[in-house]
């Protein structure tokens, strides 16, 4: 077993040596690898919500709405044929993240300095992700995107259900819904416990049961935990007594990504990248994601890399990219409440 192998946590200790007299091979490989872990770490972290594509588009939902006919024995019925799904598309943006430095400087720059460059890109390429993924969950319009990376076409980019008029899926036992009306960006001036359930509803009525969640901000949770039917989960630090039988119990080391209870079938989850007075549900446990990450095809050309690196003395400089583009894949797996107004109105999302 190899030992004594440098991290990037191990560079960020080094600030009393050059990068030149560390080992500039040492030090890209350990940059090398740790870039190949962020990108790791993020993918995992994107699969809560999104399922990971290459794809530009494809077909969301399809309808059963048949009818089985009585006949007698000499009758047929007529044929019937299955309702065609609607189109939905995913944008693909090119993000860069530049690096630049003088000879004398990288003569002088200790291990940590440029560990600590790339970890300011890791950080942009995750600010970056979490702005995209939030841009998708909380606009209401659609909206076209021309593909200029690939083939130029224009591509229409859809939100949740939003009253444009396209088909919907019928639920679970036969539901059909106007798509010209039927939306799942609500708003209700003020928190309400039946604005917050209809919500739910939303997503519920087309069949995705097996784990609704509900994201809030943290500044919203004494807001939720006030309303009528929130169950809390108990806090682990009481002493229950013997015939009290506690299920799952508060997580108290993360106080903005942790699941503080149940409303109507609904987990209420505290999530950092939640906006305030906008609670946003989804079926967490779904195969059918709520969003679309798109990236290249080519695996090389996927997660934050090295795109270049330019070597004009007495200039450096290095360009760090990532392609990637995200958009709603399920349109009925996905609510928006907004509860500061009695319209939805798109929050400002920088």
């Amino acid at each position: 077993m190899p030992t004594g192998t440098h991290d990037i946590s191990s560079l960020l200790t080094v600030k009393f040596q050059s990068a030149e007299d560390f080992g500039l091979d040492d030090l890209a490989a350990v940059l090398q690898a740790d870039l190949a872990a962020h990108n790791a770490a993020v993918e995992e972290g994107i699969r809560e919500m999104a399922e990971i594509t290459t794809d530009t588009d494809g077909v969301y939902g399809t309808s059963s709405n048949g009818e089985m006919l009585e006949v007698d024995e000499y009758g047929l019925a007529p044929t019937q044929k299955p309702e065609v799904g609607e189109l939905v598309a995913w944008p693909l943006r090119l993000f860069q993240f530049n690096i630049g430095w003088t000879a004398k400087y990288l003569q002088v720059a200790t291990p940590a300095d440029l560990a600590q460059a790339q970890l300011d890109a890791e950080t942009a390429h995750k600010r970056a992700i979490m702005r995209d993924i939030k841009r998708a969950i909380y606009g209401s319009a659609n909206y076209s995107y021309r593909d200029h990376l690939i083939d130029n076409r224009v591509l229409g980019i859809k939100r949740f259900v939003n009253a444009d008029g396209a088909n919907i899926p019928s639920g679970p036992n036969g539901e059909t819904f106007d798509g010209a009306t039927h939306t799942h960006y609500d708003a209700n001036n003020g928190w309400l416990a039946s604005a917050l359930l209809a919500s739910i509803n939303d997503v519920l009525e087309h069949g995705h049961g097996a784990a609704i969640r509900t994201a809030i901000n943290v500044a919203d949770e004494t807001a939720v935990r006030a309303l009528s039917g929130f169950v809390a989960y108990p806090d682990p630090r009481i002493i229950y007594r013997q015939t009290d039988t506690p299920g799952k119990t508060l997580d108290i080391s993360r106080l903005d990504n942790r699941a503080i209870g149940v409303f109507g079938g609904s987990e209420i989850w505290t999530k950092s990248w939640a906006l305030d007075n906008y609670p946003f549900s989804w079926d967490a446990g779904d195969p059918r994601k709520p969003l679309k990450f798109r990236q290249r095809a080519q695996t090389t050309l996927q997660g934050l890399r090295i795109a270049f690196q330019n070597a004009d003395y007495p200039l450096y400089a290095k360009d760090m990219e990532a392609e990637f583009g995200v958009g709603v894949n399920d349109r009925t797996n996905g609510a928006v409440l907004y509860v500061g107004g009695s319209s939805y109105t798109d929050p400002v999302i920088s």
